[in-house]
């Protein structure tokens, strides 16, 4: 039976993916490459602008990170040695769309995802037993961690259906939401500020704007030049940050490597950009206050959170990375996009966070016919793996079961089929690794320009 399915294989030119430079395992350093320069990036960003006074904070992090990264390597193989045959699973984008799946097919352990989200717990309970003052925020944001962790690991046991999905975040978040003390006023573009205010007083749109707030308890503030008070609507936005966060990492996905490597690119850029902020905290005359300084203690809260979760995510990535020994499920499309919405919120940068997300928003939007029914939708729509060349192509509706007429067998709406549609076709770990430098570029960008234009903008 073994040699049966290597020479299934072999027909299929699985060979052509495994060979590529991209892929693990072939001694090519492209791999190690892709994972150490952020991270590289990220550790001269940090040497060179954290203050001195909070050296030995970022240190014993790192230190605290480096030893989760080591538990979360150790874990994965012993814990996926003890997962059971029932949740196992096929490797989709190695085998023709319409192949049978058999017991044997199913070769990779699933919702691995729970190990680095423990371990990335386990890494912010010993952060946190080193603060001298217990930040309540803090606590809350372990606890919307945990809550994503254990319902993310429901969901994999459960397999639940998409409208329950939606459900799941609004619950992690209700930690967030009971212990956020901060403030509920933005700062709109200098474009819109200048609509909303004439002079001393509200325009007609400022004052529409702050009429519908006051039911909310905000409103616009003339004296403060356009700034609004979203009151309890702020509240509202936080819920649904988490929502998109967690569901726009679930819904691009399916490729190895892929989930793990867009949230490692998106926290070493909100690591990078915790750095530069704390940088330039520090005062004329060299000194950093971090009494005096309330947004200096986000971002150090931002640094001290991304830290472990870089570290655990890169450890998930490589055994993830193909030829995938692991699935990350969906306990960690869950948990890391909680984090990620966490450390928005209490850094106060979600609007950044979308900026570092563009790839997920441009996804989602691409997704929304087939997401709202209002096109055929299909339950998978990965890539097809083209037996003949080793490929992958663009996937249609119709390409793993004939559900609609011929007319209507569209291509599936995503961002990695509109990549294989423009490229032509790439072997998996090619198509993983020209997404995951879209990330990166984003993520450069957004990074950039809050540096070089948010003086202009705001």
């Amino acid at each position: 039976m073994a040699s049966d399915a290597d020479e299934s294989r072999k027909k299929w030119r699985c060979d052509v993916a495994a060979s590529s430079i991209f892929a693990a395992g072939q001694g090519s350093p492209v791999p190690f490459l892709m994972a150490a320069l952020p991270l590289a990036g990220a550790a001269a960003t940090l040497t060179i602008c954290i203050p001195g006074e909070l050296r030995r904070v970022v240190l014993r992090s790192c230190a605290i990170s480096a030893a989760a990264y080591g538990a979360t390597r150790h874990l994965l193989p012993v814990i996926g040695a003890k997962v059971p045959a029932a949740k196992y699973g096929c490797d989709l984008l190695k085998r023709p769309a319409r192949e049978p799946i058999g017991a044997a097919d199913k070769t990779v352990p699933e919702s691995l995802g729970l190990v680095s989200g423990v371990c990335f717990v386990l890494a912010l309970v010993v952060t946190q037993s080193f603060q001298k003052e217990q930040s309540p925020e803090y606590s809350a944001a372990m606890l919307s961690v945990v809550f994503a962790v254990l319902l993310g690991f429901a969901d994999d046991v459960l397999d639940l259906e998409w409208k329950y999905k939606y459900v799941l975040p609004p619950l992690m978040s209700l930690p967030l939401l009971s212990a956020y003390g901060g403030g509920t006023t933005v700062a709109p573009p200098r474009v819109l500020r200048e609509l909303l205010v004439r002079g001393a007083d509200l325009s007609a749109a400022g004052a529409f704007l702050d009429a519908a707030l006051s039911a909310l308890g905000g409103g616009v503030d003339a004296a403060g030049r356009g700034l609004v008070d979203l009151g309890l609507a702020y509240k509202v936005y936080m819920v649904l940050l988490a929502v998109f966060c967690t569901n726009a990492i679930n819904i691009y996905a399916g490729v190895n490597g892929l989930e793990a490597g867009q949230t490692y690119a998106t926290g070493v850029a909100i690591l990078i950009m915790s750095a530069v902020e704390l940088g330039r905290a520090v005062g004329d005359d060299g000194v950093f206050d971090e009494a005096e300084n309330a947004m200096a203690r986000h971002h150090l809260f931002s640094v001290t959170l991304m830290l472990p979760f870089c570290a655990t995510t890169l450890a998930l990535l490589k055994s993830n990375w193909f030829p995938a020994e692991v699935f990350v499920g969906d306990t960690f499309t869950n948990y890391a996009g909680m984090t990620l919405a966490v450390v928005a919120i209490l850094g106060h940068f979600p609007v950044m966070l979308m900026a570092l997300m563009v790839p997920q928003l441009l996804n989602f939007l691409i997704s929304v016919p087939q997401l709202f029914k209002l096109r055929p939708c299909p339950r998978h729509r990965l890539p097809t793996f083209d037996e003949a060349t080793g490929y992958l192509r663009f996937s249609r509706v119709n390409d793993r079961a004939t559900t609609v007429p011929d007319g209507a067998n569209i291509m599936n709406l995503t961002l990695i089929n509109a990549a294989l549609r423009a490229c032509r076709g790439l072997t998996e770990p090619a198509l993983a690794a020209l997404l995951l430098a879209l990330q990166a570029a984003t993520c450069a960008a957004a990074v950039a320009l809050r540096f070089c234009l948010v003086g202009r903008v705001y």
